[in-house]
């Protein structure tokens, strides 16, 4: 099956087009996502339209796509839905009861993944997916209940990955603090 099959994609908004010229009481004021305040965990911008662009925020359980590369998926939270997509992601909303978006997303950042992807990749500088293409990706058929327990596993190693990174920071800072203390003679 395709993921056209199992989600509806659509490309985000051409900010430019839908600007507004004045800010005023009728204008709609968004928040635009961008990968860098999501990453950085900082405030995101805001932007004014005339018009109602409802049709291109974020839902809790949306994926969001770069479409350019290096391509990256981000499952919506509380923290990112109700944002605004810009052009140069697409919103992926799956059809829940076809299939799992943990397990998408998972299947979308994975190596078989990676290789569809390849095959359709446009441009030699700035190298993109394009969204029609995109929907043809093939997705594997397996049943929701194999989902439900892949996207478990999932879960359960990126927990435990968190948590050994947290231990190695913390390890890291233990020890550079014992080699300090040497080098300063036991002072702080």
């Amino acid at each position: 099956m395709n993921l056209e099959d199992v989600a509806d994609i659509h490309i985000g908004v051409v900010l430019k087009r839908k600007e507004a010229v004045y800010k005023g009481s009728k204008t709609n004021k968004y928040k635009v996502f961008n990968i860098r305040c999501y990453e950085e965990e900082i405030e995101y911008d805001d932007f004014y339209s005339m018009e109602d662009l409802s049709s291109y925020v974020t839902q809790k359980g949306d994926l969001i796509f770069r479409l350019s590369l290096p391509s990256k998926i981000i499952l919506v939270d509380e923290k990112t839905a109700g944002l605004l997509i810009n052009n140069l992601y697409c919103i992926i909303r799956c059809n829940n009861k076809k299939i799992n978006n943990e397990f998408l997303r998972w299947f979308l950042d994975s190596k078989e993944s990676s290789r569809q992807l390849e095959t359709i990749i446009i441009g030699t500088v700035v190298k993109s997916i394009p969204v029609a293409k995109l929907r043809l990706i093939e997705i594997p058929n397996v049943t929701f209940k194999e989902q439900e327990k892949i996207s478990k596993l999932i879960y359960s190693w990126n927990k435990q990955k968190k948590l050994y990174n947290q231990m190695i920071i913390e390890k890291d800072n233990y020890y550079n603090s014992i080699v300090n203390k040497v080098i300063n003679g036991g002072k702080k």
